[in-house]
């Protein structure tokens, strides 16, 4: 009876340590995805949101520039007399980022935000693709890739992006019924070329 009684405290140690780290690693990124509004005053809503994804593992593409952007360090100085001119066009947040919808507001004002791309990207929910509406007069081209926490009323949300000409829908994991979901949002954008892939 007594080694019963202590495997059972074992086991509810071992649960109560397992979900306080939970916690703090949400409170973490809670954190790492709050909007700071003085500091879009301060050096621009382009720079905040770079600021932002790369805070949290995304990499961003400057408008006339080649390649991502992936490193904080290699943000320009945010005294430059030329910070106007960086301004971001496209998105990527691979498995490593860890943006949230809490910190989608660091959108707005960004203009030139044409391609968003989110691959096996666990912290995009439901809730961050209805916030995309925050780009729907900019956003052109959308990639969602086997993200995890995505179901039908994430996906249904995009039809308010009217914006979108491709759209790229791969490895949605939780769709109830792929094909009529499809063919609504087929439907609802018609000027959007709507791909879908399961290779699961």
């Amino acid at each position: 009876m007594m080694m019963l009684t202590t495997l059972k405290s074992l086991f509810f140690r071992k649960n109560i340590i397992e979900m306080n780290k939970r916690y703090l690693w949400q409170w973490i990124d809670n954190t790492f995805n709050c909007l700071d509004d003085d500091r879009i005053k301060e050096i621009g809503p382009n720079l905040a949101c770079a600021e932002w994804l790369m805070k949290n593992g995304a990499r961003v593409r400057w408008k006339g520039c080649k390649e991502y952007v992936s490193h904080y360090d290699c943000l320009p100085n945010t005294t430059s007399i030329h910070l106007k001119q960086f301004v971001i066009e496209q998105v990527y947040a691979g498995k490593e980022a860890s943006i949230s919808h809490i910190g989608f507001s660091y959108f707005k004002n960004c203009k030139n935000i044409s391609k968003v791309e989110f691959d096996k990207c666990d912290s995009i929910n439901n809730e961050a693709l209805i916030k995309l509406n925050i780009l729907k007069d900019h956003l052109t081209n959308l990639k969602i890739n086997d993200c995890v926490n995505i179901s039908d009323q994430g996906i249904r949300s995009l039809e308010q992006l009217q914006a979108l000409k491709y759209l790229e829908l791969k490895n949605v994991k939780f769709l109830s019924e792929p094909g009529t979901m499809i063919d609504h949002l087929k439907t609802k954008l018609p000027e959007c070329n709507v791909q879908y892939y399961n290779e699961l």
